[in-house]
């Protein structure tokens, strides 16, 4: 208030003294009137047009740190659960042209996978899993899935908080039972649980991928040539992504 105060006197006093140096009322009057006029364009582009461009700056920091925890879960291992899920799937047609990555992709791959993905069953055999062996690396990852559910930043990203809030339930499940001794009703629950946590960690690995190609190539090669859903030899995998990397 009392800066305003101040920038107004002062604005009177020069204008005073210009008055005081040319007495000339006409000219300015014009130019007070035309910087009064002027004063709605500039709150328009300051308070509009730099607000956007100063808001739109800070959502591409935040959407950079949320694709950077959302990778951390995936190569700490997420990929690796996911890798344990698409083994056991019942369903998955090995060697589905639109599950196979490269660094031609473009966003109509991206939308077809995730349209396929969405569509897919995720039926698995839980006899397939070793089940303690994935209880204990939930439970080896509990501090890090829980200071991410914890973590204000990733409630701006709802599909990605749906994939932890589905592991932190499976581990609490697998943890509250004898996995030794599991009953046929335990079984029926944890394939609901398991399917669950399949499906939203699927989805979500596609945004990963996507997100990873557009801002770390380095990085996309090596999930690529990890991809679960890509059940080629490595080396199959490893030429064909070369030629297209180089390409």
């Amino acid at each position: 208030m009392v800066l305003g105060l101040g920038l107004v006197g002062l604005s009177v006093v020069l204008h005073m003294v210009h008055y005081a140096m040319f007495h000339d009322m006409h000219h300015l009057m014009i130019f007070l009137v035309a910087d009064i006029a002027f004063v709605p364009l500039e709150v328009f582009f300051v308070s509009l047009v730099l607000e956007k461009l100063i808001e739109r700056q800070e959502e591409e920091k935040v959407d950079k740190k949320i694709n950077m925890l959302v990778g951390l879960f995936y190569q700490e291992f997420g990929n690796e659960l996911l890798a344990m899920f698409v083994a056991v799937d019942k369903t998955i047609t090995i060697g589905d042209k639109h599950l196979l990555m490269t660094f031609f992709w473009e966003k109509q791959e991206y939308k077809l996978l995730r349209n396929k993905i969405a569509n897919h069953s995720h039926d698995i055999d839980l006899n397939k899993i070793d089940i303690p062996k994935l209880s204990k690396m939930l439970s080896d990852h509990q501090m890090m899935i829980t200071n991410l559910i914890s973590n204000p930043i990733l409630h701006e990203k709802e599909a990605f908080s749906e994939v932890l809030m589905s592991t932190f339930h499976l581990m609490d499940e697998l943890r509250s039972r004898n996995l030794e001794t599991l009953t046929e009703e335990d079984i029926e629950h944890l394939e609901i649980d398991f399917k669950r946590v399949y499906q939203h960690l699927s989805l979500e690995w596609v945004d990963y991928m996507e997100q990873l190609q557009k801002s770390y190539p380095y990085l996309f090669y090596t999930a690529v040539k990890n991809n679960p859903y890509d059940k080629r030899k490595l080396s199959v995998i490893e030429s064909e992504l070369i030629m297209s990397y180089q390409g």
